[in-house]
């Protein structure tokens, strides 16, 4: 900040100097030039006072004389030259070539000349330049003391005000601001210690309201689940088993986003990924949103390698995935297929349906948050939420097309098991298992047959 103002000060200071300082230069060189011509205008008056006088009398003109008038110039080097009658009579030192010269005539018809050399003509306006040069340095020496000393005026409380807000930001605060003589400044740093104060109040109060809403979400979330193990233990319906066990997987899925939601704020590290296999993931995506998709009466088809492991947690990435399966349930129609592509490197989770698409307009802003497909439902933060938990994990959400909807998750290819997989069928036409790909429709489960490792 002081190099900036500095260098400001400096760079108008030297234009100053230049602006004012050329024409007051060339000014003063002409100035320094009429004195010498009007010096040597007097020395001309006086000569030819002295040799009017001298012929007045009759007596002839000599070189004495004139010596004796150069003499008197004490400051200047010049030659006196005079005609009469033929004759010339002159004294001083030769001028040189182009010197300053002035010439007139006396009563006696004698001509008279002065001359003054360019030497000492380029000696007196040589002065002015040094005074100029002078004043110049001066008025530069000046203005550079004076904006060192306006720009530790200035960068000095700014470096303390930047030093405040680090602190602030770092949630260390410290005693009061002391007055910079500043206005501008101190009230900026007035205003920051308000709202710091204000976002500390707020801080702390989000940090109680989580608090209690985890002791008022675990208890419930706590018995709901040990009310369901007991369904689990004690049911003899395989059916209600089965709902029983998912609901729990839906539980455990809650509670661990509770957590998260609550230490969230309280930890600024980024999570660490770790591997997630998509078959398990998808097939309780498909178990839970079966039941939705048949009250609609559309079907819900996922599509997943044998083996696909990508590096992500498991937690967010089931969060997000079940965001872009209800938005298919809620804004699409038709089919919605939930298919997964990989290679050694990279691994895209594709979810498209067969509706009408999203508006052209509304597709550049669709991850935008407020922003939804429907006016009248949806609250426009799921698909918000839902690329920030992917980018987290170092992958992207896109819209890939716009017309029918299609969204793809990129994700980091994590090396997988090589199992082998049976897929049983729930309430449709049994699943189409190839070397690469199972197909899983509604309700499906997956069974892993173990095996040996060599």
């Amino acid at each position: 900040m002081w190099q900036r103002v500095l260098q400001a000060t400096i760079i108008t200071v030297v234009l100053a100097v230049l602006m004012l300082g050329i024409p007051l230069g060339w000014s003063w060189l002409q100035l320094a030039e009429q004195r010498l011509y009007a010096q040597a205008n007097e020395i001309l008056d006086d000569t030819r006072n002295a040799t009017d006088a001298r012929l007045n009398e009759g007596r002839p003109l000599d070189e004495a004389m004139l010596q004796n008038i150069v003499d008197q110039q004490t400051d200047l080097n010049i030659q006196i030259s005079v005609i009469h009658d033929g004759t010339t009579v002159s004294a001083g030192e030769p001028p040189g070539n182009d010197p300053l010269s002035v010439r007139t005539n006396g009563v006696e018809q004698q001509q008279i000349a002065v001359d003054i050399p360019k030497s000492d003509v380029r000696a007196h306006t040589a002065s002015a330049w040094v005074l100029m040069a002078v004043a110049g340095l001066a008025a530069l020496s000046i203005g550079a003391s004076v904006a060192l000393w306006q720009a530790q005026r200035i960068s000095m409380p700014l470096a303390r005000l930047n030093r405040r807000a680090e602190e602030m930001g770092s949630g260390r605060a410290r005693g009061p601001w002391s007055a910079s003589g500043i206005s501008e400044i101190d009230d900026v740093a007035e205003e920051l210690i308000r709202s710091g104060a204000l976002l500390t109040e707020r801080l702390e109060a989000e940090s109680q309201l989580a608090s209690n809403a985890s002791h008022q979400l675990r208890t419930p979330l706590t018995a709901l689940s040990m009310r369901l193990d007991e369904i689990l233990a004690t049911s003899s319906e395989e059916w209600v088993r089965e709902e029983a066990r998912i609901s729990l997987d839906q539980i455990d899925r809650l509670t661990e986003v509770v957590h998260d939601l609550i230490n969230a704020p309280r930890s600024s590290a980024r999570r660490s990924p770790g591997v997630v296999e998509l078959r398990s993931m998808l097939t309780q995506q498909s178990e839970e949103w079966s039941p939705a998709y048949r009250r609609a009466q559309r079907e819900l088809r996922i599509q997943v390698p044998r083996s696909a492991a990508v590096w992500g947690s498991t937690g967010p990435l089931t969060q997000v995935i079940a965001t872009l399966i209800e938005n298919a349930l809620m804004h699409g129609e038709g089919r919605t297929t939930v298919k997964v592509r990989r290679n050694e490197h990279s691994t895209v989770i594709e979810v498209t349906d067969e509706g009408g698409g999203i508006d052209s307009a509304l597709g550049t802003r669709i991850f935008e948050r407020s922003v939804s497909g429907r006016s009248s439902s949806g609250t426009g933060v799921g698909l918000a939420l839902a690329r920030t938990l992917v980018e987290d994990d170092g992958g992207r959400l896109e819209l890939l097309t716009e017309n029918p909807a299609k969204f793809g998750v990129f994700l980091i290819s994590a090396p997988g098991e090589d199992d082998d997989v049976e897929s049983e069928s729930g309430d449709h036409q049994g699943d189409v298992v190839s070397d690469d790909f199972g197909t899983l429709p509604q309700g499906s489960v997956v069974r892993r047959r173990p095996h040996s490792r060599a």
